[in-house]
Formats: structure tokens, sequence, C-alpha cells
């Protein structure tokens, strides 16, 4: 296989077509020919390091700070392995924060404080440390799972070793059904929103948006003409388009109009400038202060990028919405564990129930795989499948049933007729055949349902 990669390389075929044949034949290996893949993991490993490179180079970068940053000398020098490898491989700001939160957590947990200490350090210990997090720490799944990925990008990157299967006790998950507020609680909702955090909510509910690719919107990726919403890098790095609602048309020209201006002030006053993803500021140096690549929900103020160290107008914070949506959560009084994501729930649900296609529903909603799209239909109360709870069907039959108009019966004309008919045989049913038997014991269910009690008149 190397021989053959070489040769692919003379040939001029780059590094990450060269490592999605290594990835067909793991494959192919793995399902058909039920083999281990074991020796072509590190090729695999090796082609996605140059293709990050050869990605590198072409966007303009030519050094590693170009490509991975600035790194903190002050921390352990694994950690800043870690970094460099997390960020040479494209991984996000976000996702870097956990694992480097994670690693540092294994390391307290056993003493380690450089890269030497790991010399005596693998999978058993790894495996070790995951069951103390499931039994001692009673962490929730995704925790567990955090931590363990963390660890594995850490030796498979890092130190280049492999730490074997992991059979380590796992904190069990259950199946999570998503919340689901109805259109009258999002109208309520809605009420108790204003400005930016209403536009922010209406984006959520009307375009099935995250939070978080809603506030990386840039002005270029609406466009008021077709009525779309280009959404990029989002989970899974993908891309893809929704519609503009309507009712969105007006609120965001008036908001793009605020920010134009904000970003006017900014060329004034020479700090123009955004982040941009993939080392376009340095293929493009003009495109941090164009308009066009400007967050259409700006921060008021200007931040430091944790990886350079330049100064940006950033997009609102994360946790600037969610603050708003909890207030009005509480004054609309809905009784619900209601956050930013539910919005997308709803969106998705009530879609389902007006008879959208799945499929165009996981389109929408940039989902792999049609079965994570399938969970919403869990929560649906479907028209054609009428379930009717057995405490209703009760509770229907012992209403009385309504008489024609101008009949003279009453709805509650007195008792029964096998009640009457025992009346009409004297309070304890003396005379009656079915009350009575040839020699003059009463059944027993006259005594189980009426509890009248025996009195022998013979």
């Amino acid at each position: 296989m190397i021989a053959f990669s070489k040769d692919q390389r003379d040939r001029g075929v780059p590094a990450w077509k060269r490592q999605s044949m290594v990835q067909g034949l793991i494959v192919f290996r793995q399902s058909v020919q039920n083999l281990s893949s074991t020796d072509l993991i590190p090729i695999h490993q090796k082609l996605g390091e140059i293709a990050a490179w050869e990605r590198a180079q072409d966007e303009g970068a030519e050094t590693i700070e170009d490509i991975v940053g600035k790194i903190n000398p002050r921390e352990a020098d694994v950690i800043q392995q870690l970094r460099r490898k997390l960020r040479f491989h494209g991984k996000k700001y976000s996702t870097e924060k956990a694992y480097v939160g994670k690693v540092k957590a294994f390391m307290r947990a056993r003493g380690l404080k450089c890269s030497a200490d790991f010399a005596n350090v693998g999978g058993p210990d790894v495996e070790s440390y995951l069951t103390d997090l499931a039994v001692d720490g009673n962490v929730a799944p995704s925790t567990q799972n955090q931590a363990f990925h963390a660890l594995l990008f850490l030796f498979e990157h890092v130190f280049k070793r492999d730490i074997g299967r992991i059979q380590a006790l796992r904190a069990s998950k259950g199946k999570q059904i998503p919340t689901v507020m109805s259109a009258d609680e999002i109208r309520r909702v809605f009420l108790h929103l204003d400005g930016t955090a209403l536009i922010i909510a209406k984006l959520l509910y009307g375009c099935g948006l995250r939070i978080s690719e809603a506030l990386r919107l840039r002005v270029k990726d609406i466009d008021f003409d077709n009525q779309l919403i280009e959404i990029h890098q989002s989970k899974g790095s993908k891309s893809r388009i929704v519609p503009l609602p309507e009712d969105l048309v007006e609120p965001l020209k008036r908001t793009l109009n605020s920010r134009r201006a904000l970003h006017e002030q900014d060329v004034a006053d020479g700090v123009a400038s955004v982040w941009l993803p993939y080392s376009l500021a340095k293929k493009y140096p003009n495109a941090p202060s164009e308009w066009r690549w400007q967050f259409v929900f700006a921060s008021h103020r200007l931040s430091k990028d944790p990886r350079t160290h330049e100064m940006h107008r950033h997009h609102l914070h994360r946790d600037t919405f969610p603050n708003h949506l909890r207030r009005a959560v509480e004054r609309a009084k809905v009784p619900k564990a209601v956050t930013s994501h539910t919005f997308r729930h709803s969106f998705a649900t009530h879609l389902l129930h007006e008879g959208t296609d799945i499929r165009m529903i996981q389109e929408l909603l940039g989902h792999k795989d049609v079965a994570t799209t399938m969970i919403y239909t869990h929560v649906v109360n479907r028209d054609d499948v009428a379930v009717v709870s057995p405490l209703d069907r009760m509770a229907s039959a012992m209403k009385p049933k309504p008489t024609a108009p101008g009949s003279n019966e009453q709805l509650d004309s007195g008792p029964s007729a096998p009640e009457s008919e025992l009346q009409s045989a004297g309070d304890n049913g003396v005379g009656h055949p079915l009350l009575e038997s040839a020699d003059g014991a009463r059944p027993r269910w006259w005594q189980k349902w009426f509890a009248v009690p025996y009195r022998n008149t013979g």
C-alpha cells in the first residue's frame, strides 16, 4: 500500500484522494473480507496530516504558527502538542477546549506532569480511568464518551501509540425524547422577546437552525432575492440551504442596516476585522474588513482571538440569547425545559405533523442519516393512527347517552332497566325470576353489585 501511495503521489494525486483510497481499502477489509486493517490505520493517519498540510499550503499558510496559531508556552508540553494537533486537524475551538480539559483531568487523576510521564501509561490506565468516571464520578454518558475520544486522540496523534481495545464500564444512556413546544407556547414565548433576541428565536424556529448556526450567520449568507439562507461550517463541517421565512425579511433588513452603520464606524476607526476560517485572511488580506464577511449578529465590543491573539468584532456570545430565552419562558409560564435547541425540535415536529416528507426535513436539518430525523416521529400525534386510551374509553362508556329532541325521556330519568326491575320486585327482590332461585337463595352477583342483605321472607 505504501508503494502504491508513493506511485500515486508521483502522478500528482493529492493526499486527500490517497487517504480516501486507503479508507476504501479499510472498509473493504472489515466489511467484505472480515480481516484486520490495523496495518493501514497509520498510513491513513499520516495521509490525513499530509492532506491538512497541503490544504494549508494552498490557502497561503507558510509556517506552523500560521496553521495552528499561537500556543501558550507556559502550559505543559503535552497540552501544547495536543493543541497543535487539534488545530492542525482543523478541529473547532470548542472541541479543543473540551479535549484539553479532559486530558488535564486525566493528568490530575494520574499525577502526570509532562510527556515523559506518559511513557508507562497505556490502555489499562485509560480503561480504569473511564470506569472510575462511570462508577465513582457518576458522570453523564456524553461526559465519559468525550473523555474517551480526547484520550484516544492524544495517544493516536500526539504519542503515535495504539491503546488497544477499551472495555471500560460505560455510563448507560437511555433513549432521549426531544422536548417540543406547541405553536401556542412558541407564540407566547415570542411575545416576551424583542429586538435581536426575537429575530434569533424566529430563525431557530422558522429555519430549524442550531444556535451556533444562527450566531455565525454572515452578511453574504442571506439571499433576500431568492429568500434563502446559506448555512456554512455546520456540525460535521457541512453546508446546506434553508428557506428564509417571509416574516423575517423586514426584521433582518433592519438589522443589517444598523449593522452596516457599526461596520462603517469600525472602518473609520481602522478596527474593522472579522475572524475567517481556514486561513482565508492570508489568502485574501482584505476579506476581514469587507462588509459581506461580517457577522449579522455582532458583539458590541471587540474581542481577542484565543488562537491568534488578534482583535476582531466577533458575533454575540452563545450565552447571551439563552439568558433572554430563559426569562421569556418564565414570563410566558411555559412549564417545559426549554432551550435554544427546543425551537429546532419544534420546527421538525410541526413540519412532520403537517405531512412534510421525512427526507425533506432531513435535508433542512442537515442530518447525515435519516435515522437521526426519525426520532421526531415519536413525538407526533398522527391523525392516521388513532390511539384511544383505555381510560378514555371507559369514561366515554359511563357517560349517559343524549336523547333525541322532543323525546319524553330524561337524561337522568332514574335507575336503569335492571334497577327498575329490582325496585318493582321489592327491596329484597322477592319474586323476581332473575333474583330468586327455586330454593329462595339470591345469586352471588346480586349480593356483589347491589349489596342487598339477604332476608328470608319465607
